[in-house]
Order: structure tokens, then C-alpha cells, then sequence
């Protein structure tokens, strides 16, 4: 899909027809997107199907945004030169206004409207906004009556209650600018700039409602870029990302969109779990940009990302190397999934060590993400490493924000600890944590019965790891007490059948091993109750003397 989108925007032969040329900068401008406007303007200046003249006007608009008087005024003057639009005696009216030159700007007023259509509304609204743009304060009384000549001139010309709504909009009366939009789109439902301000003003209060009058707009003005652009943005800004996705696909065959947004749309493919498309697009962005463009980093992250959901572990290896070899744009840094995808990687090729590393990297440089020492654990534990797996838990742990159920996992890893280290004194310190943690549980779960067992007898195992001797017996009162817990409930005979053999074998063996055959007995049988198809215990059993 992404290769027929890409090639699509080379055969400019089967897609021009359904573009908006130079327009879609003016539309652009009118909703304040003026970078975007001024590149859209200059990248079909050339077109045959462009009025300069009209272009230049926007230009010359776009430059009086950013201040640059001398340039509007430079672009102005082209747009006289270049064609009949008489919006440029209006800009050029405007620096005059600005220069406190109102006698000048009113005569350029008036030409323009002299060699305007009769009853052309839309150069009366354009005066309008001209003096609203300088002071509409100062102002005011030319405004409203050039606002009462447009709508005398022509009752049904959007631009009238579009600057209406505009102005009131600027004094935070957005019901009424709301009325005024929808007032402008009664007359032309083709035109974007009110659905697309009216949705924004909407969008906060009610995403959907703003969402559903953009797509009012695009069924109207389907060759729009800004209401192409619009829509996927707000479902984007929603998140509705598979909706966002979608109409990015379809925005981006309009030749006038914008690098950037195949950036965006490479993304939202990767989130949708359109991996291969979204990796061949990235591929294809980074290969069209400088090596010194700031996408290209993040190109090569998006790479990294689709290639280890495809389980490509080679490729991401390599993907990743590139991505952490390049230099940080300025603004951008690597993010925790930069780093546990690259070690999800290396982890699958068996390069364990260099994968641990990472996640420590991952949590050294976001320290205020509490649950990366929690996965770091798990990797640790993963790996075999039972002592680091234990000391990031309890990293996690002393941060502070840990629940009941973070103690009790603490407690069982310290068991670990303790069941599998040889040092003794790792083994002793391994031992007092657990029991610490899991004392710490028990208060807490008094009137849960299902944790009382499950906490009891993880303090039963904890002891036992903790005998030196089979006649140690440390354990024996704690698992005389899970069975007691257990026997509270005759279904725990099936539901909890291995937790009743855990303690009566170590009761059984360990009154067997200090000499006392009848109680070793007993624990016996209690086990063969529990688990009666074992034939070789009933067998045992039977066979006591």
C-alpha cells in the first residue's frame, strides 16, 4: 500500500485533477496555519492553473504575520503587476494603515473597490478585516459599516460571518462566533475556513460533534488538503488512531501535503500494527531526507520499532546500532522504548548481558519511572540473576509507591535468593528480608482467607530454605498452620491440593527424621487424602510398621 501511495505522488498526471493547487495555501492562511500556507503558495506559484496574482496577495499576507513589511509590500506589488486581484491594493492599504497613513490606505480602499465587480462582497469584508487587523478598536466604526455594505451587497457571502465570527471569537464569545460559522457554512458548504474554525473552537467541549462537522466538510470539499489534514489530526488528537491512520492514507496521496505528515502517518501505521507498511515508509522518508534533518532519527527509531515487532532480531540489531550511533537532535532524546526493544532484541540472539545493560540505561535515564526497575527485576530474574533480580525490586519498593502485592513479590524473590545462593551470609540477609516482607503482608491481609494461606505458606518456604538440618524443624509451626488454614474449607482439598502435599512432606519427613514415627504417620496420611490417586504413597503408607 505504501509503495502505490509513494508512486502515486510522482504521477502527478492522475492526481492533480483532484487537488486544490495554490488554494490550499490561501485556505491554510485563513485559518492561521501561515508556515503552512507560504509553503503550499510557493510550491504551486508556478502552476498554470495558479491566479499570481491572488497568490501574491497571500504571500505578501503571510509575510505581515511574521512582520517582514518590506516583503509584503514586495509581494503586493507583484500581485498588482501580475493580474486583476484587487485584494492587493487592500494589503498594500494595510502597511499604510500600519504607518498611520489612514487617508492613503482609504484611497486604496476605494480603488479597490472601484475595479471590483459591482456588489462584491468579498473585497468589502477584506477592507473590513484590513482596519480590524491594525486596531480594531481605532477602528471600529469603519469596520461595521464596511461589515453593513457586505452584507447589503451580497446577503449570502460567507466572508461576511466569517470575520463576525472571527471578532468574536478574539473577545472568548464562542457561542456566538460558533453561530456566525454556522452561518457562513449555510451559504457555502464548500468552503473549509468555517467548519475548520468551528471545530476547533468545539473540539475541546465536545471532540466528536468537531469531528463529525469536519467530515461534513470533506464530503462537501473532498479535494481539500486542510480538511483532509484536519480530520486526521483531530482523530489523532482523540485518539482514534486507527480512524487517524486512515485518513492520513488518504490525505497523503494530495500532492500538497507535507513531509511531516508522512512522519506522522509512518507512525500511526506502526500503532495500527501495520508493521511492514509502516517500516517500508519509514525506510522511504529517511531515504528522501539530508542526513542532518531531524526526522531521519526518528525514521531510524520508527525502523527499530516495526522491525522488532516483526521479530527481525538481525535486522533491529543493526536498525538499533544505527539509531544509538547517531547524534541527538536537538530536542529529542532517547526514550525508554528505544532502549527495551533494542534489549528485547538482543535478548532473542542470546546476548543477555548487553540486554540487562540496556534496561539499567533504560531506567537510568527516566529515574521517574518506577515500573522500569520492576521489568528490570523480571529480566533479572529471566536471566537467572536472582540476587539483581531481588535489588531492583527493592529499589522499586523503596521509592515508596508499592501496594500490599509488591511486598509479597519482594518477599518471594528474596526467597529466590535464598534457595538458590551458597554464601552464607547472602543466604542469612536473603532470609531476613523475606520474612521482613512477608510479615509486612500479613498485617495487611488479616481478613482475606486466600492470602492468608498463600502469605503463610510462602513463610513456611522461607523457614524451610532456612533449615540446615532436616531436624531444624524451623518450619514446622508455620506449616501446621497453613494446614489449618486450608482445613477451613474442605474444597481446598482439590482446589489447593498441591499446597496440602508442600506441608504435610515436610511435616512427615521432619517427624520422621527427629524419631517420631506416629505423628510422621499422620502427616502421611493427611498427604494421601489429598491426593488419593498416588498409588505409590497409599503403597508407602500401608506398608508402615
Amino acid at each position: 500500500m505504501k509503495s502505490k501511495i509513494l508512486l502515486s505522488l510522482l504521477l502527478s498526471g492522475s492526481i492533480t485533477c483532484f487537488a486544490q493547487g495554490y488554494k490550499d495555501g490561501i485556505e491554510y492562511y485563513k485559518v492561521s496555519e501561515f508556515d503552512n500556507a507560504k509553503e503550499l503558495l510557493e510550491r504551486n506559484l508556478n502552476d498554470a492553473s495558479t491566479d499570481k496574482s491572488e497568490a501574491y496577495y497571500y504571500l505578501g499576507c503571510v509575510a505581515l504575520e511574521s512582520g517582514n513589511t518590506a516583503a509584503a509590500k514586495e509581494y503586493f506589488e507583484k500581485g498588482k503587476s501580475a493580474g486583476s486581484c484587487q485584494l492587493n491594493l487592500v494589503g498594500l492599504g494595510i502597511l499604510d494603515l500600519k504607518a498611520g497613513n489612514a487617508k492613503e490606505a482609504k484611497a486604496k480602499f476605494d480603488l479597490a473597490v472601484k475595479n471590483s465587480p459591482k456588489k462584491d462582497a468579498k473585497i468589502l469584508v477584506a477592507i473590513a478585516r484590513a482596519y480590524y487587523t491594525v486596531d480594531g478598536v481605532k477602528y471600529a466604526k469603519e469596520i461595521g459599516d464596511f461589515i453593513k455594505k457586505a452584507r447589503k451587497n451580497n446577503k449570502t457571502e460567507s466572508a461576511t460571518p466569517i470575520l463576525e465570527g472571527d471578532m468574536a471569537a478574539a473577545e472568548a464569545n464562542t457561542g456566538d462566533a460558533q453561530g456566525m460559522y454556522d452561518e457562513a457554512i449555510s451559504y457555502d458548504p464548500t468552503n473549509s475556513e468555517p467548519y475548520v474554525k468551528y471545530a476547533r473552537a468545539l473540539f475541546k467541549v465536545n471532540p466528536q460533534q468537531a469531528i463529525s462537522r469536519l467530515q461534513d466538510l470533506l464530503a462537501q470539499n473532498p479535494t481539500s488538503a486542510l480538511a483532509q489534514r484536519e480530520l486526521a489530526e483531530k482523530f489523532y488528537e482523540n485518539d482514534q488512531w486507527t480512524k487517524a491512520a486512515e485518513q492520513y492514507g488518504e490525505y497523503i496521496k494530495n500532492p500538497n501535503h507535507f513531509k511531516q505528515d508522512e512522519v506522522r502517518y509512518a507512525s500511526l501505521l506502526f500503532y495500527g500494527k501495520k508493521y511492514n507498511e509502516s517500516l517500508d515508509l519509514a525506510r522511504k522518508i529517511e531515504a528522501s531526507l539530508p542526513a542532518t534533518d531531524k526526522n531521519v532519527f526518528y525514521m531510524k527509531r520508527l525502523e527499530l520499532y516495526n522491525l522488532v515487532a516483526l521479530e527481525k532480531w538481525e535486522d533491529a540489531d543493526v536498525a538499533a546500532t544505527a539509531l544509538f550511533a547517531m547524534q541527538v537532535p536537538a530536542g529529542a532524546k532517547y526514550e525508554v522504548k528505544d532502549y527495551t526493544d533494542y534489549a528485547d532484541a538482543l535478548k532473542k540472539l542470546d546476548r543477555t548481558q548487553e540486554a540487562l545493560a540496556l534496561r539499567v540505561k533504560a531506567y537510568e535515564a527516566n529515574p521517574e519511572k518506577l515500573d522500569l526497575l520492576k521489568d528490570l527485576s523480571d529480566a533479572y530474574s529471566d536471566a537467572g540473576d536472582d540476587v539483581n533480580s531481588a535489588k531492583y525490586y527493592q529499589m522499586f519498593v523503596d521509592k515508596g509507591e508499592y501496594k500490599t502485592n509488591d511486598l509479597f513479590v519482594l518477599a518471594k524473590k528474596y526467597f529466590y535468593v535464598a534457595a538458590t545462593d551458597s554464601v552464607a551470609d547472602t543466604k542469612a540477609a536473603a532470609v531476613a528480608n523475606a520474612l521482613k516482607y512477608v510479615d509486612m503482608v500479613n498485617e495487611k491481609i488479616a481478613d482475606n482467607p486466600r492470602m492468608r494461606i498463600l502469605v503463610t505458606l510462602q513463610k513456611a518456604k522461607i523457614l524451610q530454605v532456612s533449615d540446615v538440618e532436616k531436624t531444624d524443624g524451623k518450619a514446622v509451626d508455620t506449616y501446621k498452620a497453613v494446614l489449618e488454614l486450608l482445613d477451613q474449607d474442605p474444597n481446598n482439598l482439590i482446589d489447593r491440593k498441591e499446597d496440602y502435599i508442600l506441608a504435610c512432606n515436610y511435616l512427615a519427613n521432619y517427624y520422621f527424621a527427629v524419631g517420631d514415627k506416629e505423628s510422621s504417620k499422620a502427616y502421611y496420611l493427611k498427604w494421601l487424602e489429598a491426593d488419593p490417586t498416588n498409588e505409590g504413597l497409599r503403597k508407602f503408607v500401608e506398608g508402615w510398621k
